[in-house]
This record gives C-alpha cells, structure tokens and sequence, in this order.
C-alpha cells in the first residue's frame, strides 16, 4: 500500500496578508534609512536656524557656557531659549567625543527622527491597527510640500522639531496606554506626564498648545468621555507644566534676574513679531499651505476624526487627544506669522487621523459597490505620497557644498583673529574665527519685514567698517547690509553659492 504523498499547506489569506505587512515594513525601514542618511551633511545645505542652534552645544563645549556667542561676548537670548537641553546637551556630548562639526550633530537629529518615527508607528497601531500604522509612517516621510519641507527635511538638520515631535509622540503614546490598560493607568499617567515635559523643554513653542490642549482633554473626559480616572486628567498636565516652569527656574538662577528680565522682554517682543500676528496676508499663505499638504487630506481628516470621537469610549478618547491637539495648532498657527514650519507638529499629529480616514474612505466605497471610486481614491493617495517623496528625494540627493567650500577658503585665507562681520551663523561650525552677528533682537522683526514686508530694519554693521563681511542667504533674505554700502567700501575677494565673502578696501 503506498504512503499518501505529502503536499505542503496552502498558505491562508491571513498569512499572505501577514507576510505581505512584513515586506511593506521592510520596504519602509530601507526608504527611511536613505532618506536620512545619504548626503547627510549636505543636503539641506546648512542656514541661519541650524547655525544658530550649533552655536550653544559649541559654546558649551570651548568654554563651559551655556549660551550663544558673538565677538563681543557671550548671548543668552535667541537659541538658548528656542530649543531646549534635550537637543543641545547631546549634541555638546557628541561635540566633546567627536569635535565640532556639522555630521555629528545631525546624526543626532536622526537618531530622534527614527524615535519619533517609531513611536508614531506604535501610536497609530494602538489607536488604529497594523496596517494603518505602516500608512502613517509613509505619510509622514511624505509631509513635504512643493515649497516647503517635512518630516524628513526637518529630521536632517539641528531644529527642535523632529525632537519636540518625538518627546509629545512618546507622551501621547503613554497617555493612549493609560486609556486602554486601567491597571496600569498611574503608571502610564506619571510617563505621559513626563514625555509632555520633555516636549515643552525641547520646543518652548509647544508650551502654547500642549498645555492648554491637556487641560481640554481633562475637562472633556471628565465631563463626556469619562473614561478616565484622577490620574490620568490631572497628572500629564501638571508633571508637564512643573518640569516647564522647572526648566524656566533653571535659566532664571543660570542667567541671573537682570538677564533673565530682559529674555522674558524680548521673547514678548517675539511673540508679538511671528508668534500672534492676526494679518490677513499671513492667514491666507497659511490657508495655501494646508490645502498642498497631504495633498489637501489633513484638515477633512482631521474634521472626520473629530466625527468618529463624538461616539465616546475609550478608542474614542485616545484617537481626540492627538487629534485636538493637531487642531488646535492649526488654529494657532492661522493667526501667527503662517511659516510652515509652526504647522509642522500639527501635520504630523494629524497623519494618523489620514490614514484611518482614506482607509475607511476606500472601504465604504467598496461596501457601496463603487470599485472605480475606490480604487481612484486609492491612486489619489499613492500620487500624493509618490509626488512628496519625489520632492524630498530631490533635496536628498542634490548635495550642497557651498558652506563647506566657504569654510575651507576662511581657513585658509582669513587670520582667525579678524572680525568677520556677518548673519550667517551655520559658519562657525567648520572654522573657529571671530564672528560679529547681528544683534539677536533684530532677528524678529527682520523676519517679519521680509515675510510681511516693509522697510528693511535699521542697522549699520558696516559702521564699525569689520576687515571682512561675508554675505549669504540670510542676510541676503533680510536685506540688513546696505548693498551700495559694500559695493562702495568693499571689494569681493571669494563667492561659494548663496555665500559672499568681502574685504574692506584699503583708504
């Protein structure tokens, strides 16, 4: 009698659709590691933002200050209280190990860009399953818009972005757990709490959302969702506020009372230059914006998750806590100066509520009959990912030298005792000569001239008449060196890209 042949199971659709999860996955984690790392300390090309940041962890490397340096002394405003400790500090360690210089410092960056990945991977599959969490990663790699940039532009340079995004994702992820698993809730409460705080110290704008935006949540469960307990409405907000105000004390006894003052004068002098603008001009650039990013998905998604929370519970809750956060940053940000980079923490907050809606989209359609419906908005979607990826893959791999190049000719013409007057503070990363800069509370107001428009703010840096100024694209942008001034006074000596540098004629 012969033995039965073998034959090998067929696989189920399950597990087609379980290995077929896995490869997306794989596809994914290979497209975010090109994504941030090829031509690293080239593309972007360095800036006024990421030079200013550098020059903290730098500063507190050479000389043990905590600050911002300038060849007159040292400046507690501007970078020092923008971004926080939990970018500058390890950025200061990577310096003390490796030296100062640009590819460390962003390697940094990228560390927290594939944390915050993660954690808004593990965020949506909580909140929304396996499949949609892959979604929310691809659309967050796709945040990028025709003119401006994303998720993966701002994980590639020194800004506080990438890192507040991952400290409110790990606190929202907390705060989604103490939903959901009761008997843990003091616990996950305590580490939410946490994770807002780190949030609010790396990014002090996030102070004028995150808090106002956990007292809401607070207020909402305990008089609607009630699904929570004590713990959980009260503990996130106050551990968060007390390790802002605690960061704030901090400076006050660093800075002194008198410094202190006068940082507090002059980030109320911000916050009435970029933060609370209320112009109508701003409000329509920030309308344009919106309506390009995920290809004009966010806000509906946003509105339909809004929807879905109206039913209550658990789930319910834990998809409004990112969701109100998102919305309330773009209600912010509509009444601000309209860069797109406030909106950033909002569009990436939101991402989550585009997959859930697109999907469920898609799957209505479907339940309707509709295959050619579904299947456009299907397309519409991979078109809009496919577009923005095309974008920053351009950035990536369109290397810029032209900081570098200027570096090199510095060092090896310029003596690294002579004042160079300039506004373009990314420099100071490759070279080690004395730089004047201008002063810090023209910063604002110069932006604002250049994005609102206006006459250009009143400086005479060329008074002091510095052997050198060197030109670029922030300086060119605000127009604070008198270009017939220079033309008259100076004669140019070396030009990498945007960079200019000139020399002062001899009488």
């Amino acid at each position: 009698m012969n033995k039965p042949i073998a034959t090998q199971p067929r696989s189920s659709p399950a597990t087609r659709i379980h290995y077929g999860e896995r490869i997306a996955a794989l596809i994914v984690v290979v497209l975010i590691a090109m994504l941030a790392l090829i031509n690293l300390p080239y593309a972007p090309r360095t800036w006024f933002d990421e030079g200013s940041h550098l020059h903290v962890p730098e500063t507190l490397v050479r000389y043990g200050v905590y600050a911002d340096i300038s060849s007159e002394g040292f400046r507690y405003f501007g970078p020092t209280i923008g971004v926080g400790p939990t970018v500058m500090l390890p950025v200061a360690a990577v310096f003390a190990v490796v030296g100062v210089d640009l590819l460390p410092a962003r390697l940094v960056i990228v560390a927290y860009l594939f944390a915050a990945l993660l954690i808004f991977y593990q965020l949506a599959r909580r909140l929304h399953g396996g499949r949609l969490a892959l979604l929310t990663m691809l659309l967050l790699l796709a945040s990028r818009t025709r003119g401006f940039e994303g998720m993966v532009e701002y994980g590639r340079q020194v800004l506080g972005e990438v890192p507040g995004i991952a400290w409110l994702g790990a606190g929202l992820l907390a705060y989604t757990v103490a939903i959901f698993q009761p008997a843990q809730r003091r616990r996950y409460a305590l580490l939410a709490g946490v994770g807002f705080g780190l949030a609010l110290i790396t990014k002090n704008q996030f102070a004028l959302i995150v808090a106002p935006g956990l007292g809401l949540l607070a207020l909402l469960d305990w008089r609607y969702f009630r699904v929570g307990d004590w713990w959980l409405r009260l503990a996130p907000p106050i551990i968060a506020g007390g390790m802002f105000a605690g960061w704030l004390l901090i400076m006050l006894a660093f800075l002194g009372p008198a410094d202190f003052s006068a940082n507090l004068a002059k980030t109320r002098q911000a916050a009435g230059g970029a933060i609370f603008v209320f112009d109508l001009e701003a409000t329509l650039r920030a309308v344009r914006y919106l309506v390009q990013v995920y290809g004009g998905l966010l806000v509906p998604a946003l509105v339909y998750s809004l929807w879905r929370c109206r039913r209550g519970g658990a789930a319910a809750f834990a998809e409004l806590a990112p969701t109100l956060l998102a919305v309330l940053w773009l209600a912010w940000y509509l009444v601000s100066l309209g860069w797109p980079r406030y909106a950033f923490p909002a569009v990436a907050l939101g991402a989550p509520a585009v997959a859930r809606m697109i999907a469920d989209l898609i799957g209505w359609l479907w339940q309707r009959r509709q295959p050619l419906l579904a299947g456009a908005a299907g397309v519409y979607l991979a078109l809009v990912i496919g577009f923005s990826l095309s974008l920053t893959a351009r950035v990536v791999f369109t290397p810029d030298d032209s900081a570098h190049r200027m570096a090199a000719f510095l060092n090896q013409t310029v003596p690294a005792d002579r004042i160079i007057e300039t506004w373009e503070p990314e420099l100071a990363t490759f070279t080690d000569h004395t730089y004047h800069y201008v002063p810090t509370e023209l910063l604002d107001p110069a932006v604002r001239q250049a994005w609102l428009g206006g006459p250009p703010v009143a400086y005479d840096g060329l008074a002091a008449q510095p052997p050198y100024v060197l030109t670029g694209p922030f300086s060119a942008y605000t127009g604070i060196y008198s270009v017939d001034a220079l033309a008259r006074e100076y004669t140019i000596i070396y030009s990498a890209g945007p960079y200019t540098l000139w020399q002062r004629r001899e009488p």
